[in-house]
């Protein structure tokens, strides 16, 4: 079975970054051997962290950072994830402030007594909303990849990426919640990313186990 973890840092809830993610999950949702879990950020209170370097020294199997809120349900699932797809708006040329929280927290997997270097293999998948076609997704995109480096991950590709308003060039439609949806190109480049996520974690779960009966 491989595990797929899909975090939405947007603070919209059910907006565009959110259904750009739902809509890449459904490349594979119809796949016996793939399990599918989504957290929306907008629904969780997550502080930034605090550089108390508490983890260095007094992590516990249960107990990961010093600080206690939404990511008390983030940390499990990101231990048990074979692929993480992290999905944000572009927030003035880079991510958005909830997720950038969200991955200063994921310090606790680099330094932590007992959790470092847990993340090590996973598969990483980028999906990036922008408002408009030379707003930030380019910057987006490295920082994130830069990020599934920094914990050892492997990147699944170049990312998903999806306008939000008509090409790209700031127009809208009344009435339509999910312009993102329309960008017929982007919707296609979060799928490939979703599969080919799949793909590698499968990949690599079978080298292992090759390595381990070697």
């Amino acid at each position: 079975m491989i595990e797929v973890l899909g975090i939405s840092g947007s603070p919209v809830k059910e907006g565009n970054t959110e259904a750009l993610l739902d809509e890449a999950f459904r490349a594979v949702a119809e796949d016996p051997e793939v399990r599918l879990k989504i957290f929306h950020l907008s629904g969780l209170q997550i502080a930034g962290c605090a550089h108390c370097n508490w983890c260095l020294k007094n992590q516990t199997v249960e107990t990961f950072c010093s600080l206690s809120d939404g990511m008390n349900e983030i940390y499990p699932a990101l231990l048990k994830a074979d692929a993480i797809i992290l999905a944000t708006p572009v927030h003035i040329a880079r991510m958005s402030g909830l997720l950038a929280n969200m991955l200063d927290r994921m310090r606790v997997f680099v330094y932590g007594n007992v959790h470092g270097r847990k993340l090590k293999d996973k598969i990483g998948g980028s999906l990036i909303a922008a408002y408009r076609r030379h707003g930030g997704l380019e910057s987006t995109l490295i920082a994130l990849n830069n990020t599934f480096a920094l914990f050892h991950m492997i990147s699944a590709g170049e990312g998903g990426m999806a306008l939000t308003s008509l090409g790209g060039e700031g127009k809208l439609i009344k009435g339509r919640r999910h312009m993102i949806l329309e960008d017929e190109f982007g919707v296609v480049s979060a799928k490939k990313v979703v599969l080919r996520a799949v793909e590698i974690a499968r990949i690599v779960k079978a080298g292992k186990k090759a390595l381990q009966m070697a």
